[in-house]
């Protein structure tokens, strides 16, 4: 037994990697971008959003802090946005309804629960989404694009970072006559 997970784990380390990066990063910005302007048209009157904040994470094989990690030359790119406008906990489910049938109509397959939606995609290229609705009344959402082009440096620098640092202080601070009561 001890002998096969050692050859599983050997196995994961060193499995080829692809030789290329699945999509371009502006194709994974159009992707995220596309799924941002369905999730604020889906909900009318309209919601004021912040900008929203992309950024990457370099894809690595081995283990980190050793000499075996390496970049594999992918990686993720993730995009967050929250809404200035406050929910009431009364409109919740409508928010998750509205946004739900959009996701839906598109053929995802949506898992629900009481404050939140998700897709997780397991083709290849991998792509997920995420819309919440939090106690608070903030708004959330974020989406995920994976096998991407990694552009960071070999230090880890650079890479695709665009938007606010810091939009969360941002969420909910708006009272909206619909939305909010």
């Amino acid at each position: 037994m001890t002998a096969v997970l050692l050859a599983l784990l050997v196995g994961w380390l060193f499995w080829p990697e692809p030789d290329e990066p699945v999509m371009p990063v502006e194709q994974a910005q159009h992707r995220i971008e596309a799924e941002l302007a369905d999730v604020a048209g889906a909900l009318h009157p309209d919601l004021r959003w912040t900008e929203p904040r992309y950024g990457s994470d370099a894809d690595t094989t081995g283990f980190c802090g050793t000499s075996g990690c390496e970049k594999t030359g992918r990686a993720e790119l993730a995009a967050g946005q929250v809404a200035r406008v406050r929910v009431s906990d009364d409109r919740r489910g409508e928010t998750l309804d509205r946004v739900q049938a959009v996701w839906a109509g598109k053929g995802y397959a949506v898992t629900r629960t009481w404050y939140s939606l998700e897709v997780k995609e397991d083709r290849n290229p991998r792509f997920s989404l995420r819309f919440s609705v939090e106690q608070d009344g903030c708004a959330r959402f974020a989406a995920s694009q994976y096998d991407v082009k990694d552009t960071t440096g070999p230090d880890g620098s650079g890479g695709f970072a665009q938007g606010p640092k810091d939009s969360a202080g941002q969420c909910a601070t708006v009272d909206d006559p619909y939305w909010s009561h």
